[in-house]
């Protein structure tokens, strides 16, 4: 006797929908990441090869003299530019995280932030040394590449990008007001750097390309990191336990012998 043929599951339209949403999210972000990889590896080009229109650019916001026509905004500019420094920033900031965490009995918040900051100063880090550049603070020659420089991409730039970016992530219910203000912290700050001469202009740009690739990879490592430090609390309290069940056992001991002790 045949058995009878189970109709396969039939897919909800809120499904499918749901599906199609995620794919097209996820397709998206994989096309913005490619075009903003391109993007970048044609800016470092054009930061190691002389002549250049990224080296004429640099050249063009130099010859501005922004802080030599309004030395008045130096000391604003200066303390500004902070919001984006990675030391003190994501100290600032740490404690929302934080907070956000234990609202919401998570290690998620903390592991985003941290795991955004390793891809930040891993990514950075190899293109920095890899480049070598010497910023206008100490040359005027916007191509002294392969020296002992670290300005390009910006660092400071970058991880404004990722510290506000991640925090857009874990409160999105402040998102557009969050990612309005990145933007604009964004802009100001790495202008901002300009005019103090801490970077040239294409140190700015490669900083904002860096950091959103920063962002576009989050969501794919996020699984993994999360994982491994789940993985890592449970054996940390797993080791903790067997400490405290090793340090009762002799005291356990002692109370046994003296209840088995014979009456006389």
């Amino acid at each position: 006797m045949a058995l009878p043929q189970l109709a396969p599951p039939v897919s909800t339209p809120a499904e499918l929908s749901s599906g199609r949403a995620a794919l097209s999210s996820r397709g998206l972000r994989e096309i913005t990441f490619a075009s903003l990889l391109v993007l970048y590896a044609l800016l470092t080009v054009g930061v190691l090869v002389y002549p250049s229109p990224v080296l004429d650019l640099d050249r063009w916001w130099l010859d501005l003299d922004l802080w030599g026509n309004y030395p008045q905004y130096h000391w604003f500019v200066e303390h500004y530019v902070m919001l984006g420094q990675r030391g003190p920033a994501t100290l600032a900031f740490l404690p929302v995280f934080a907070y956000v965490a234990w609202r919401r009995r998570s290690t998620a918040p903390l592991v985003m932030l941290g795991t955004s900051l390793l891809l930040l100063n891993a990514s950075v880090g190899v293109v920095k040394y890899a480049v070598g550049r010497v910023g206008p603070r100490d040359t005027s020659d916007v191509h002294q590449v392969f020296t002992s420089g670290t300005l390009f991409p910006s660092g400071h730039v970058s991880n404004t990008v990722v510290l506000y970016g991640v925090l857009a992530m874990v409160l999105p219910r402040f998102r557009r007001l969050i990612v309005s203000g990145v933007v604009f912290l964004c802009l100001t700050i790495g202008v901002g750097t300009i005019y103090l001469r801490t970077h040239w202009f294409s140190d700015v740009v490669g900083g904002w390309i860096a950091g959103a690739l920063v962002l576009l990879v989050l969501p794919e490592v996020m699984p993994y990191a999360q994982r491994w430090t789940d993985r890592a609390i449970e054996t940390i309290r797993e080791r903790r336990d067997h400490a405290r069940r090793r340090q009762l056992e002799p005291a356990v001991a002692t109370a046994d012998q003296g209840n088995s002790t014979p009456v006389s």
